[in-house]
């Protein structure tokens, strides 16, 4: 299943780029690509020579997420181009009739620098708590959950990206655009300048595509909330990691709105679109399982 979703996207990307006036920079996949033949070879070792089914497995999901990742920040890129008319309007629509106020939310922020500065930190450790979620729960042996992790982040990360599309959005600050002093008392991660990649795919610019310089170009529904809920998810019923991945991620999720511009909408689209994958990454597993011969225990 994994491998054929990576076909498919890496297809999709050649077959778009060869189509279009999009350039690729080869050069910038040669680091990932040297990382994932080093994981594989790794896997196979464990598999053939020593065998040892939690490394084997931690090295085999960490070359899946990571082919993966650069292939989806690439699909990204090209959904985003396809510039259909921006839904901000009815999101901020549905953040009023909630009574969430961006400008107040972040102003309380931008007043409390330690506060500011804290958003921050929690804010840009989502991939990296991606990273070492796989770690974590491989080197305890939780192969299954592994394995379910990382299949529902594909899912999510492909289910933000088409809806991404579909239901394109700048964001808040994109939307808002507050004045620069504004922004500048906190500094956040994601600025007006770093949104201009999204106006700029959506005008027809900025066709040069290099994973040396990643743009997270998703805001409804938030991918930093999806992936925050499954990270929370996979812990469930761990011992000593649940409660403080919890704190940790819902710190990232009320960061969302400050360090990533987001709508309040976007959070709630990211949480409900990780509760659908986890589910649907949970079914598939369970559909492997029955069809396999294999007499392993399928844990959750």
């Amino acid at each position: 299943m994994k491998i054929a979703i990576i076909i498919a996207v890496l297809l999709t990307d050649v077959a778009w780029i060869a189509g279009t006036d999009f350039q690729f920079d080869m050069a910038s996949a040669a680091k990932a690509a040297v990382v994932t033949v080093v994981l594989v070879s790794v896997a196979w070792f464990y598999r053939v020579k020593r065998p040892m089914k939690r490394f084997e497995v931690l090295c085999t999901e960490t070359a899946v997420l990571l082919v993966f990742s650069t292939s989806a920040a690439v699909f990204s890129t090209l959904m985003t181009s396809t510039n259909l008319p921006t839904t901000d309007d009815q999101l901020m629509a549905f953040d009023a009739a909630m009574g969430f106020d961006w400008l107040s939310y972040v102003g309380f922020v931008n007043e409390r620098p330690w506060l500011g500065n804290l958003s921050s930190i929690v804010y840009i450790t989502t991939l990296t708590q991606v990273a070492l979620t796989v770690v974590a729960l491989g080197l305890i042996g939780k192969i299954v959950r592994v394995q379910r992790f990382v299949l529902a982040v594909m899912l999510g990360a492909l289910t933000c990206i088409v809806i991404s599309a579909i239901l394109p959005a700048a964001g808040a600050l994109g939307t808002i655009r507050p004045p620069v002093e504004f922004t500048m008392m906190n500094n956040p991660i994601v600025d007006l300048e770093y949104k201009q990649a999204f106006f700029d795919l959506r005008n027809g610019l900025g066709r040069f595509i290099s994973l040396d310089e990643p743009r997270g170009l998703i805001a409804f529904p938030s991918y930093h909330a999806t992936l925050s809920v499954l990270i929370i998810l996979a812990f469930v019923g761990v011992r000593l990691w649940f409660w403080p991945v919890l704190v940790l991620n819902i710190a990232v999720i009320l960061s969302t709105p400050v360090d990533g511009g987001h709508h309040l909408a976007d959070i709630v689209g990211g949480i409900v679109v990780a509760g659908m994958v986890w589910l649907a990454a949970g079914r598939i597993q369970d559909r492997s399982r029955l069809s396999s011969s294999s007499p392993a225990v399928f844990e959750r």
